[in-house]
């Protein structure tokens, strides 16, 4: 595999992790910089596993998660969503559900269940799995902290809706893994 062409492969793995770290950005009260390093480690770290984990997988486990890891990956950001944009529309509201650490595992395993499938294809090609993997990752983490810094400038125009907009997102990104 070239480099250009994982950089590619690594930069369209990374879009759904960016997209949820847009929201992130948006519906944060912690800080900018703690969130956005826990957003790059955590979207980071899951999509250079999941590609490692898809490589040791094979073709075996392939045919389930083809069937059933677009609906696991909708309903985990659906419900996030739902729940923010819930607790958007209500006063007063707590922390955002997007800054639980359960919350945030959840979004690793579902914006990186594609890669998962990378690491099969990579597998499949016969090609060593380690390098794609670190670049899958570092590509994600970087791309990550970069989307919840953009993320609080969209916030701070949208204002009082911010929660709601990251849900929105989070459920338009779920929708957009379940039909495309």
């Amino acid at each position: 595999m070239h480099s250009h062409e994982l950089l590619i492969i690594a930069i369209g793995l990374a879009m759904d992790a960016f997209a949820v770290s847009v929201s992130a950005g948006i519906t944060t009260r912690r800080s900018l910089v703690q969130t956005g390093l826990m957003a790059a480690l955590v979207f980071g770290g899951f999509q250079g596993g999941m590609a490692i984990l898809g490589w040791y997988a094979g073709s075996a486990v392939s045919s389930f998660l083809a069937g059933y890891g677009p609906l696991i990956a909708f309903l985990i950001l659906a419900g996030i969503g739902i729940k923010m944009i819930y607790e958007g529309r209500q006063e007063g509201t707590g922390e955002s559900p997007i800054e639980t650490t359960s919350a945030l595992l959840m979004m690793g395993v579902a914006t990186s269940i594609d890669a998962l499938f990378a690491g099969m294809g990579i597998a499949l090609l016969g090609e060593p799995v380690l390098i794609p993997a670190i670049a899958i990752g570092a590509v994600t983490a970087i791309l990550s902290l970069g989307g919840v810094f953009a993320g609080r400038g969209v916030g701070h125009i949208i204002g009082d809706y911010a929660e709601v907009a990251g849900g929105v997102i989070l459920v338009g990104i779920g929708l957009k893994i379940l039909f495309l």
